[in-house]
Parts: C-alpha cells; sequence; structure tokens
C-alpha cells in the first residue's frame, strides 16, 4: 500500500498489478488530484496578487486626493512663485502678518484722472480747454483750446500766448488784456478738460511701458497705473526725468504720513519716472502703532529713534527700557542687542539693511496674576486680577450666575504662598441682592471662587436648533406633545441660505440590550467570517448613539403635510446646513470629496469628476443619497441637487483559499467514493 498525499485529502492506492482497469483508475484519480493542485497553486497566487493590489491601492487612493487637493497651487507652506529667502533678506511676511509699509497704496487698480480743479500751478500746454467767463456789467463766456503754438483765442481779446504759463499767470494776462474791453467785471478761469501727456515709467515697476494720460495726473498716479513697484521695488526714491535731468524725487512715506510735505508732482509730457530698487529695509514688530517692514531712504541715515517715529510711535504698553535689535552679520548669523529708549531723547543705533527690531510689552516683564471662578456661572475660568477686584467684579466678568446657581452660599479658597489656603464662605444670596457689602469679599491674586450647583436641579425637556434659522438655541417642549411645526415657527422659519431639502431631526437612540453576536463576532477573525457576519460587523461599528428621523421639511412647511410634523422629545436636534454648492462622492472612486454641482449633470459626470471608479468599485450598487436622506439607486436618479451624496460601495471579498480548499475537499471525497464502489463490485 502506497499513500499519496495533497493538500487537504488523502488518496490511497493499491499495487494491482495485472488489473490494468485499476491502474488506468489509480492514474486517473492522481492526475486530478495533480490538476486540482496545479489550479489551486494559480488560484492562490491570483489571491496573493489581489491581496498585494488591495495593499497597494489605498496608497495610490490616497495620493490621487492629494494631488487633487494642490492642483493649480503651490507646495503646502510656500506661496506661488516662492523663493528661499536670501541671508539677511527682510521680504513681506505671509499674510496677515508683516507687510511691506506704503505697499497698499498700489494693491488696487488706478484708473486715469479725467478732468478735475486745477490749481493756480498747473502748466498750461497744447490741447488744454478752458472756460473764460466774465462776470458783473460784462456778462460773457468763452471756451477756447490751447493750440499746438500755445495760443488761445478771443473773439473780443483776440490772440494770446499762454504756452508754458500757469493758471495763475494766465489769469494775470487775460485780467490786462480784457480790462481795455470792460470795466466792473469779476474773470474767472477753469479747465474744462487737461491735455494728455506722454510719459514712460521704467525700473522696478509690475508693468513697465509707456503711458498716455491726463495732465491732473501725478508721478505717482503714473506708478499706480503701471502696477505700482515689485517686491523689490523703492517706495522712497522714485525718480522723474525731464530731458536729461532729474527733476524730483518723490518719498512715497513724505506723501502718506506727511501731506502738506508731498513732493509729487503734475506730469509733463515726456516725463520718464524711473524706480531703482529698494536697498534698505528693516522689520519692526511689538508695541508699535504700525509694526510692518520699512525701508530706510537712501543717503539719509535713519536711527532706532526715528524708525520708531516712522512706525506711529510707542503704544501705552511699550516696554521702552529694552527693545531688542537684531543684525545680520556678515556669516550669516544674527547678532542682538538691546537699547533702552525711555528717555524721549534717546535716538538708538543707525539702522542697516535686514535689521529687525521688537518692541516688548511690559505686560511680558511681569508675572500674569489671575482669579479663577468656577461652577455655575455662563463663563468660567480665569481673569486677570486687579487691585481692589471683588467677589461681585468677577461674577460680573464671568457673565453673572446661571439658573442654577446654589445661592445660599459660595466659597473662596484664598491663596497665600506663605500659608495653607483659607476657604470662606459667603452668602450669595445677599450679596447679589445688593445687602451684603461687607461679605464682598476683596481677591487676592490666584483666589479662586465656586458656585456650587442646586442639588437636583433639572431642567426642562429642550430641543436645540441649529444652523441656517434665524433665531437658534435651545427651545421648551411638552415630551411627545410639541410638534416639529411650532419649533420652527418659534424660531423664525429657515435663514435665506438654508438648505431645507437636507434640513435632519436627530433624536438620541434608546439604550439597546448587550448585543452578543456583536462581542462574538468582535472577537473572531476575518477569515473565519462569512460575507453577512463581516457585513454586520461593519454595521455596528460604523452605527452612532443618534438616528435620524426622515422629514420633508419642504413638504411640512411649504406644503403643510402633516403627516410630516412630527412630536418631539427631550433632546431632539434639528439641524438645518447651509446650501453647499457641490455634490459630494464617497467611496470606491479615485478622489472621494465634493464636486462643483452642474445643472442638469448626471451621475456619470460627477463619478468622472472624481477620477472614475476604483479597481475594487462595485459601481452597479451605487447608491444617491438624497439631501432629504432618501436612499435611491443611481439609475432611479434624474437629475442631481446640491447637497446630494453618491455612494460606491467595494466589492465583496472572495477568500479564494477557502474556495480552493472546499473544492479539493469534495474531489477527494468524490474519488474515494468512487474507489470504495468499484472495490466492492469486484
Amino acid at each position: 500500500m502506497s499513500t499519496a498525499r495533497g493538500v487537504g485529502v488523502v488518496i490511497q492506492t493499491e499495487r494491482m498489478g495485472s488489473n490494468p482497469v485499476k491502474t488506468h483508475t489509480a492514474c486517473w484519480v492522481a492526475a486530478v488530484a495533480m490538476a486540482l493542485i496545479i489550479m489551486a497553486g494559480g488560484a492562490a497566487a491570483q489571491s496573493a496578487g489581489v491581496q498585494a493590489e488591495q495593499a497597494s491601492a489605498p496608497a495610490l487612493t490616497q495620493g490621487s486626493g492629494q494631488a487633487a487637493q494642490v492642483v493649480g497651487g503651490a507646495a503646502p507652506g510656500m506661496a506661488p512663485g516662492s523663493a528661499p529667502e536670501a541671508p539677511g533678506a527682510v521680504s513681506p511676511a505671509p499674510q496677515g502678518e508683516l507687510a511691506l509699509f506704503g505697499r497698499h497704496l498700489f494693491a488696487a487698480a488706478q484708473e486715469p484722472a479725467g478732468a478735475g480743479s486745477a490749481g493756480d500751478d498747473y502748466t498750461l500746454g497744447a490741447g488744454d480747454r478752458l472756460a473764460i467767463h466774465l462776470g458783473g456789467k460784462a456778462q460773457e463766456h468763452f471756451e477756447t483750446i490751447v493750440t499746438a503754438d500755445g495760443k488761445i483765442y478771443l473773439p473780443t481779446a483776440g490772440v494770446l500766448s499762454v504756452q508754458g504759463m500757469t493758471m495763475a499767470q494766465a489769469r494775470q494776462l487775460l485780467d490786462l488784456r480784457l480790462r481795455r474791453l470792460y470795466s466792473g467785471y469779476t474773470l474767472d478761469l477753469v479747465l474744462l478738460a487737461p491735455k494728455m501727456v506722454r510719459v514712460a515709467v521704467t525700473g522696478d515697476v509690475k508693468q513697465p511701458g509707456n503711458y498716455t494720460l491726463s495732465a491732473l495726473n501725478s508721478v505717482l498716479d503714473a506708478v499706480s497705473i503701471a502696477q505700482g513697484p515689485t517686491e523689490h521695488g523703492s517706495l522712497r526714491d522714485i525718480q522723474v526725468y525731464r530731458g536729461e535731468n532729474l527733476a524730483a524725487s518723490i518719498d512715497l512715506y513724505t506723501h502718506l504720513l506727511k501731506p502738506g510735505q508731498s513732493s509729487d508732482v503734475l506730469l509733463q509730457s515726456g516725463d520718464k519716472i524711473f524706480v531703482p530698487p529698494g536697498r534698505l529695509r528693516v522689520e519692526i514688530t511689538g508695541e508699535v502703532f504700525r509694526p510692518a517692514i520699512y525701508e530706510l531712504a537712501p543717503g539719509r541715515p535713519e536711527d532706532l529713534g526715528g524708525l520708531i517715529a516712522l512706525a506711529g510711535g510707542f503704544t501705552g504698553l511699550a516696554f521702552r527700557s529694552k527693545i531688542e535689535h537684531s543684525r545680520m552679520l556678515p556669516d550669516g548669523s544674527r547678532r542682538i542687542s538691546y537699547y533702552n529708549l525711555a528717555a524721549d531723547s534717546a535716538a538708538g543705533p543707525e539702522l542697516a539693511d535686514g535689521d529687525r527690531i521688537c518692541v516688548y510689552s511690559v505686560k511680558e516683564q511681569t508675572p500674569r496674576q489671575t482669579v479663577t471662578i468656577n461652577g455655575e456661572v455662563n463663563r468660567p475660568g480665569s481673569y486677570e486680577w486687579e487691585a481692589g477686584m471683588r467677589v461681585s467684579d468677577l461674577i460680573l466678568k464671568a457673565g453673572s450666575l446661571t439658573r442654577s446657581a446654589w445661592l445660599l452660599k459660595a466659597e473662596v479658597a484664598e491663596v497665600d504662598p506663605n500659608r495653607p489656603p483659607r476657604l470662606r464662605e459667603i452668602p450669595l444670596e445677599r450679596l447679589m441682592q445688593g445687602r451684603g457689602d461687607s461679605l464682598d469679599l476683596v481677591l487676592g491674586a490666584d483666589d479662586q471662587l465656586f458656585i456650587r450647583r442646586i442639588p437636583d436641579w433639572q431642567v426642562g425637556p429642550l430641543v436645540e436648533v441649529r444652523g441656517e434659522v434665524t433665531f437658534p438655541g435651545y427651545y421648551p417642549i411638552v415630551d411627545d406633545s410639541t410638534r416639529l411645526s411650532e419649533i420652527m415657527k418659534n424660531c423664525g422659519g429657515f435663514s435665506p441660505d438654508a438648505l431645507i431639502s437636507d434640513a435632519k431631526l436627530i433624536r438620541r437612540r434608546q439604550p439597546m440590550p448587550e448585543d452578543r453576536e456583536y462581542e462574538r463576532l468582535r472577537a473572531m477573525p476575518r477569515d473565519q467570517m462569512s460575507d453577512g457576519e463581516y457585513e454586520y460587523l461593519v454595521m455596528k461599528q460604523n452605527s452612532s448613539d443618534a438616528d435620524r428621523i426622515v422629514v420633508d421639511f419642504r413638504r411640512l412647511l411649504q406644503l403643510n403635510d402633516r403627516s410630516q410634523d412630527v412630536a418631539l422629545r427631550d433632546g431632539d436636534q434639528i439641524l438645518v446646513p447651509k446650501t453647499p454648492r457641490v455634490v459630494q462622492i464617497s467611496g470606491c472612486v479615485a478622489r472621494p470629496g465634493g464636486v462643483l454641482y452642474k445643472p442638469e449633470a448626471d451621475y456619470k459626470y460627477y463619478i468622472a469628476q472624481a477620477g472614475g471608479l476604483s479597481w475594487d468599485a462595485d459601481g452597479r450598487r451605487a447608491k444617491v443619497i438624497k439631501a432629504s436622506g432618501e436612499i435611491k439607486d443611481d439609475e432611479d436618479v434624474d437629475d442631481l441637487a446640491p447637497g446630494d451624496r453618491i455612494w460606491v460601495p467595494r466589492k465583496p471579498d472572495r477568500n479564494y483559499w477557502q474556495i480552493f480548499r472546499d473544492t479539493i475537499l469534495v474531489a477527494g471525497q468524490i474519488a474515494t467514493v468512487f474507489l470504495v464502489i468499484q472495490n466492492a463490485t469486484e
């Protein structure tokens, strides 16, 4: 007797010698067993491949989702187009922190100025349109345009040359000419429309080029039209060239901080405006009125006191005796020094590019002293202690007492580092009625006040309304009597942004008896469970302690459908979300998440926007969860709405090893029965 062993089956054969039928049968059985073993090897390999693919799929799906979040943007932590900061450079800080002072002036798009009121210093030239009005006895009105050769024509006064004159000079010239013709008159000279000038804006501006602007525009207007200086452009040395000569250098800080001393000038045709790089920048933070990055004017040394003046001066909390000054050294390291600017005449050191100044608060120089209130107040916690603070002051700071506060007594724990804490009781009711001034203790630093709760205090049944309603909050009810429509009326109804179709009524689930089947499955390995047992385990693990009561709020409140008017219970929650503009996709898709709602788009569109189905998706069992809570198959939904959800389940797991083992066992049993029958018939 020889024995051939396979996986899960034992096949026994005899040496039949002279019986060719038995020998043929034994060979056939052995061949079947070997074929099954080979098939099992293939199935095992396929199962291993599936397991490997399953192991890698989450990483691929997660990676896809991560990529979707950063498409069109820079890597996390770096702004688009940003680069590492050069040593010693002081660049604008991230949004919400320090920025270069003065750059906000160019943040909004600028439009060239048109006609306006021209000052007496406005220089006339070809193209200016003027109005001349004579009042008094004369009562004349003329309009004229300055010709290309700088002349104007008046019917009564003839031709006058005004080229290069200011408005004041032209008015004097007109007065001299008209005095010969009129008496007892008044003269008004008005610029109706300014001439246009052609200027060039170059250097460190965002959009350099040639611009045609009104002559009433200034140099800063031209820089604004060019979108302002670049990140490196100067704000304090904007140069204006007329011909080959430097006509003006404009300091934007003077324009912003000292308007009466602004050096801004009106444009003239042919002006060249050049914005050089801003080479000296320092930053100041802390207790000054305008913390920011500041550019220092070239050629004018600035000391620490001057920078603080630029920043608006010290606030009332500034700790002036120790101003921190950080300077970049040639090797890239920083050296920190401290200066006393308590005296008004103190100036401090001369500043250099890249310096950082920090003005600390006096509050940071002494330990913070607090008092604490716990218990039945609206805002329990720690509050800053102030000399002379009393118990009633602390209760007021904490938002006063709640309804459940026990007024019979309160307790004050007086804390003194030199002795054990002492507990003192206060008749709180007398104190709050103003009849216990002598009991209103003065609190010391670190004291603690305890307000107890009334024993066995209970609040009546309440429901909570949250989200997009006029008056969210808690509302009293009568258990199983007050209706949903009553509470919706009391809370003022829905706000304009409410997603009525997705409004929910949530009810706390009643305690359930112990689920022994669930406890049994929790202790069982996955490979020993059936598919049904595994689905039950997952369902129980994902269940919450609250149930959603399906209510169609639209039918209830707009169609007065009383079948939707649910009787409320204590602890119920009414949740009204804000109208979203997305359809949510979850489950087995490449990029789960929200897809922007598109009218008339179908289920396939949203799946495609989410990257398509994943390899393990069971698209035939996909569900659409409507905003109202109704669940439908995907083919039953004609159109989707904002707030709807699409869920794509995973294909059921197949245990290939279990299938192989069962197949071998059955094949072995069939072969054994066949041999037994064959031996019995001989």
